[in-house]
């Protein structure tokens, strides 16, 4: 089975050296199977990045003005033409009459990004309105070093099935591995700058809304990327690693400013 792409908020080929993908098999990350919830019970942490109607990705709501997020999100568009949307529970295509349009004012992408090779898939992006509402939070970054056997809770605008998409909020929680496991099954080398976790319970991330968080005991430690199959629990779905772009996104809110 091959993998398949990921654009949205979570997918290789025979055993080589490189990290390269082939763009036709990664699918784009999506929470497939999970736990429904609310934005208030998950923590208000996640929000909806949208192009026009579309909900296209997720992002970690980092402070009031700036969000992390994947960077393929952002290939071959302009940024101007995205807003968010923060404290909802679900992923309509309609507005509600009172809802104020965020849109996105910067964007930077991390310079070593390549997407053939999924390496560097991150991006920061900054907002014109503050996000301040009594619905949502700001995830405080990654303090922890990432071992096998820790659980995580991934969340996104989910699928129970491949073939159909969820407008709910989702939730799994997932078992990090070892990266030695995360190579042997994905039969490949992983870079460094990545982290693999295992299906749990036939719940895994799926095409849908890249750039989600991932969590541990409270803090922000990966951003979905890809995934190899949706609800194949034998298979790691893979993530960037929040300790490992610490200084590129510590650097970018300051760069950014308020």
């Amino acid at each position: 089975m091959q993998p398949i792409p990921v654009i949205l908020s979570l997918l290789i080929a025979p055993i080589i050296a490189t990290t390269e993908l082939p763009d036709k098999q990664l699918v784009k990350a999506r929470v497939f199977s999970g736990i429904e919830t609310s934005i208030q019970e998950l923590g208000g942490y996640a929000v909806q990045i949208y192009k026009g109607s579309k909900m296209t990705c997720t992002g970690s709501l980092l402070t009031k003005f700036h969000i992390l997020t994947a960077a393929h999100c952002f290939d071959n568009e302009d940024y101007t033409k995205f807003h968010v949307i923060a404290g909802r529970t679900n992923s309509e295509t309609f507005f509600y009459p009172d809802e104020i349009i965020n849109f996105v004012i910067k964007l930077k992408m991390h310079p070593s990004y390549n997407k053939l090779r999924y390496i560097a898939d991150i991006a920061m992006i900054k907002v014109k309105l503050a996000i301040r509402t009594p619905e949502v939070s700001y995830l405080p970054l990654c303090t922890r070093k990432m071992s096998a056997g820790l659980m995580a809770t991934v969340s996104g605008w989910g699928a129970s099935e491949f073939t159909r998409s969820k407008n709910t909020l989702r939730t799994i929680r997932v078992p990090l591995i070892a990266k030695a496991e995360c190579n042997q099954k994905l039969g490949r080398k992983m870079p460094r700058n990545v982290f693999c976790a295992s299906g749990y319970n036939g719940r895994t991330i799926c095409s849908g809304d890249s750039g989600g968080p991932l969590v541990i005991r409270g803090e922000l430690c990966g951003v979905s990327v890809w995934t190899y199959e949706c609800g194949n629990k034998l298979m790691p779905d893979v993530y960037m690693s929040v300790n490992f772009y610490r200084d590129f996104i510590n650097k970018t809110i300051t760069e950014m400013g308020d």
